[in-house]
């Protein structure tokens, strides 16, 4: 204390200190939120859940989680390796050679196969629908297909008329 003066028997002071806090945040990199953790330096912390990150699976954090609270503030970022995913291709009754299967990195450009064949029938399509990028799972696209109508027409040779038949390819028809 400013102007005081020292007693003769003597009198210990003991200094009083405050703890300081500290905080780890965690960069997940695009993956889902990690809460950052605020604790009393050298408190016990526990590591949080891993994260997860569509198209990727969580490879660790890029330097270790403390078992207590450092001494200052840190942050901590994840790592990720990307996933492969392999893509199927069902070709529904159609006549065509089989499509291989890919397999590729997820969310990267695979080039859409040649659209297959099937008498009687037009392609219609893939289903799920065929974005041209890996999705982020194994897919097997299944070949949809519209059946084709054919119109047989009736030359009399100057006869009677006889009506035209108009139905679905391989549907059962009366003369």
């Amino acid at each position: 204390v400013e102007g005081a003066t020292v007693p003769l028997n003597g009198v210990i002071y003991e200094a009083k200190w405050q703890i300081n806090q500290y905080t780890i945040t965690f960069n997940t990199d695009g993956g889902s939120e990690v809460a950052a953790i605020t604790e009393d330096y050298a408190s016990a912390i526990t590591a949080p859940e891993n994260p997860s990150k569509t198209g990727y699976t969580f490879a660790g954090w890029d330097s270790e989680i403390p078992t207590t609270m450092p001494a200052e503030n840190k942050t901590i970022k994840a790592t990720w390796t990307i996933n492969q995913y392999t893509l199927k291709f069902n070709l529904n009754g159609g006549e065509s050679e089989a499509i291989a299967e890919i397999t590729a990195d997820y969310n990267s450009d695979v080039t859409k196969p040649a659209d297959p064949t099937r008498t009687g029938y037009t392609f219609a399509g893939w289903s799920p629908e065929f974005t041209g990028k890996v999705p982020a799972d194994n897919t097997t696209y299944i070949a949809q297909w519209t059946i084709n109508q054919y119109t047989i027409t009736f030359d009399t040779d100057g006869g009677s008329e006889v009506a035209a038949i108009t139905e679905d390819y391989a549907s059962a028809i009366t003369a």
